[in-house]
């Protein structure tokens, strides 16, 4: 019985040197399902599930060599808590209703991360944001942090200096994230001036499927306009948005919006406050997972295209004035 008693203490042992935990205690997540996800390849999976109780879920993780970052989700959240463990017990803390107030409190690599995030998301000023993310990135260029802070905020970066340090970083690299920066630079080659749009089916805000190919060719411009209720720069920017429909739909202007939002109430409201009168509005309500924004690697919103009648991508994101040169031109 003692040797018994000894063996299962003895496995007990072994078996918590060869594992971590991820403690997650977050407020008003009770009865939520917590999933952890991991990228497997090219695609990122769920490698586990738990409801919370009381608020609380942990997980129970084998260690292994590989160092590439965790991903929390959980149901109503537009997207995932991402976070390095090393390996090492992390305790991940807040309140689930204030994404951007959660602490994660785990290896020397995520308090690396800690730092950075928190003195990036202090800043307001956009070349400010470039230098600190190139700085951050070069310091880790030979590990999954430098790949994720990359990806994390592409949009601060020109394709050609997003290339230049994806090709940098180590070809035996084992990031997820870094597999995400190469379809991010294809897919934006896809989508530059001079390239024909990428048709899409979706759904549009009666429950029927939009296809964009059905539109493109019946006016002489289409604006692809990607926004979310959820996101107060697109609500800015929408009144001039529909003045300049207001001017000149008569002339050959039509606009096709997809939302990233995920509630469907709130993106048919925000649709009517805003008075977004053009027909086509179009969402699958995955939030940042939405696959038309995949399609045309959209990092941040709101986010404009301008194809003619031709399918032919004119420009992208223009300032409201040069747009509607642009736009006028063409209409021409």
């Amino acid at each position: 019985m003692k040797k018994l008693f000894i063996a299962i203490m003895v496995m007990m042992v072994v078996t918590s040197c060869n594992s971590f935990k991820i403690n997650v205690n977050l407020e008003n997540s009770n009865g939520k399902t917590v999933y952890l996800q991991r990228y497997d390849g090219e695609k990122m999976n769920n490698m586990d599930s738990v409801v919370a109780k009381d608020n609380q879920a942990v997980f129970k993780v084998k260690k292994s060599e590989n160092t590439d970052a965790f991903c929390l989700m959980v149901n109503g959240w537009r997207r995932p808590l991402t976070f390095f463990a090393d390996n090492q017990d992390v305790t991940i803390k807040g309140d689930y209703q204030n994404y951007n107030g959660i602490d994660v409190l785990a290896s020397e690599s995520q308090e690396k991360l800690n730092i950075f995030m928190k003195e990036a998301n202090s800043i307001e000023d956009e070349q400010e944001i470039y230098y600190c993310v190139l700085d951050f990135v070069k310091q880790n260029i030979d590990n999954p942090l430098g790949a994720y802070a990359l990806y994390r905020f592409k949009w601060a970066f020109e394709l050609g200096e997003l290339e230049k340090l994806y090709n940098l970083m180590p070809e035996n690299m084992q990031s997820g994230y870094k597999i995400e920066l190469a379809k991010y630079i294809e897919n934006v080659k896809k989508t530059s001036p001079g390239k024909t749009y990428i048709n899409f089916t979706q759904t549009d805000v009666n429950g029927n499927a939009f296809t964009m190919s059905d539109v493109v060719g019946k006016s002489k411009v289409i604006i692809l306009d990607f926004w979310a209720s959820w996101c107060p720069d697109c609500r800015k920017a929408n009144p001039e948005l529909v003045a300049l429909y207001n001017r000149l739909k008569d002339k050959g202007l039509d606009i096709v919006s997809v939302s990233l939002d995920t509630d469907a109430e709130k993106w048919k409201k925000a649709i009517a406050d805003d008075k977004l009168t053009w027909k086509n509005h179009v969402s699958d309500l995955k939030g940042w997972g939405n696959e038309v924004a995949g399609l045309y690697t959209i990092a941040f919103i709101p986010q404009t295209i301008i194809i003619d009648a031709n399918g032919v991508i004119l420009e992208k994101n223009l300032p409201f004035e040069k747009m509607e040169d642009l736009i006028s031109s063409t209409l021409r």
